[in-house]
């Protein structure tokens, strides 16, 4: 039943993403003023449902593992959306922005298909070339389709509600959600949440310092607490710690510090959280103090069997391939063809080590580091509007938060409801940014 009632969903939901792309017009309530509506272009309305919807998994077990019939859903529907990316960027009137962000995530994808010509299998290289590509088409899409303050506030109230929404399913009782779930398994919701924390943020400080912002924004921390989820603790604490730099400079590290602290407080003194990172030794309980003074070593910390499967794949696909690695799509068809082993590495940088190589790592990483270097300059610049800091504020702290829970979490497979949000802020940074003229300086010559 519940297999039906999600395929229905998806069958409704990309008809109405090919509708809006084809569609002239549409109407949204504007977000600056809820008593109006906005008349917007179709591509508009694609973004933003695009991006309100990326939290629905449509899958019989949360993503990834089918609906209904046994096909894989997610697989088709990631295709999908990556097909009407593509085709939003034929519809719309402008061109897509390039960024250094974009520019490095190009080079980084043509590593990924060099890397098909001596990976072990094709498909699974493709396969997984797909989930990288998703957050480029994002970024180009979004950054020729996104111009306007209205349409950037549109796409994150949107984002947010849904993402609100999904909290509810999960953590409240609702009679009509027991027969079916369309959202993403929580892990992959939390690394959403610190997107949507960060939206909060951003509008609280630039949008009237209304509470209600605030309080959502708090409230997107507590998932992690209540499911015990380091990774996604770990990404929301170092993206908020981000947003706050980016936001208050240097007069941030103070608040920063406090909420390392507070990190730190959760993970050393909440039982649950302590129990799940460390062996339990009850003759010696590990505290802040053991951190300090280092007696907490690598065999204290529960790895919950990541650490073996890390050694393992290393072993086989790493390890005298240390430059390219085995090729794309290597570990996951490892795994997928051993009936006992685990489906999902839960380590982004291994798998990257493994299938790409230091290159490969070390390009995404580049990624990375440009793309907030990136925000920081527009998020610096007294010249920048406010709206186009606002979304490189949420892009920095977003894009942190991704590549912190990349650590010990599968965020590449939860691209839709991750990553592609997080290089997707980016693309509408660089849209919005395109509308601004650099000021020129005029310089007089002493004496004239």
């Amino acid at each position: 039943m519940g297999g039906i009632i999600n395929l229905i969903i998806f069958l409704v939901l990309t008809a109405y993403m090919f509708i809006y792309i084809y569609r002239f017009s549409a109407r949204v309530k504007n977000p600056l003023n809820s008593t109006q509506y906005l008349l917007i272009e179709g591509t508009e309305m694609f973004i933003i449902l695009l991006f309100a919807t990326g939290t629905l998994a449509l899958s019989s077990a949360g993503g990834g593992h089918g609906a209904g019939g046994g096909f894989n859903l997610q697989a088709i529907r990631l295709l999908i959306l990556e097909v009407s990316l593509i085709l939003s960027l034929f519809v719309v009137t402008e061109q897509p922005r390039w960024g250094i962000g974009t520019i490095g995530y190009l080079l980084y994808i043509i590593w990924l298909v060099y890397s098909l010509t001596y990976c072990s299998s094709i498909q699974f290289g493709v396969r997984y070339i797909l989930k990288y590509i998703y957050p480029l088409l994002v970024m180009l899409a979004a950054s020729a389709i996104v111009r306007d303050e209205p349409i950037f506030l549109s796409v994150c109230v949107w984002a947010r509600r849904i993402a609100l929404l999904s909290v509810v399913v999960r953590f409240v009782p609702i009679p009509i959600f027991s027969l079916f779930d369309p959202f993403w398994y929580i892990t992959a919701l939390n690394l959403n949440y610190v997107v949507v924390a960060c939206i909060s943020f951003a509008l609280y400080y630039f949008y009237g310092k209304d509470k209600k912002d605030l309080i959502l924004g708090i409230l997107f921390f507590l998932p992690c607490l209540l499911v015990t989820h380091r990774s996604g603790l770990l990404a929301i604490f170092g993206g908020m710690a981000i947003f706050m730099f980016l936001k208050h400079k240097w007069i941030s590290l103070p608040y920063i510090a406090i909420v390392g602290a507070i990190g730190l407080a959760i993970v050393f003194y909440v039982p649950a959280f302590h129990e799940k990172m460390f062996w339990k030794d009850t003759n010696n309980e590990l505290t802040v103090a053991d951190l300090y003074a280092g007696n907490i070593a690598e065999d204290d910390i529960r790895n919950n069997g990541r650490e073996a499967v890390w050694t393992m794949l290393e072993n086989e696909f790493y390890k005298g391939r240390e430059m390219k690695g085995s090729g794309i799509g290597s570990c996951q068809k490892f795994l997928y063809e051993n009936p006992n082993m685990v489906k999902q590495t839960h380590g982004d940088y291994v798998q990257m080590r493994c299938d790409t190589g230091l290159i490969g790592m070390w390009l995404y990483l580049a990624v990375g580091i440009a793309t907030l270097l990136h925000c920081a300059m527009v998020s610096f610049r007294s010249w920048v509007p406010d709206h186009i800091k606002c979304c490189a504020m949420i892009t920095g702290g977003s894009i942190v938060g991704m590549y912190l829970g990349m650590y010990s979490e599968n965020v590449v497979t939860y691209t839709m409801t991750s990553t592609g949000y997080a290089f997707g802020f980016y693309g509408i940074m660089l849209g919005m940014l395109s509308k601004v003229e650099t000021p020129h300086y005029q310089y007089k010559q002493r004496g004239l």
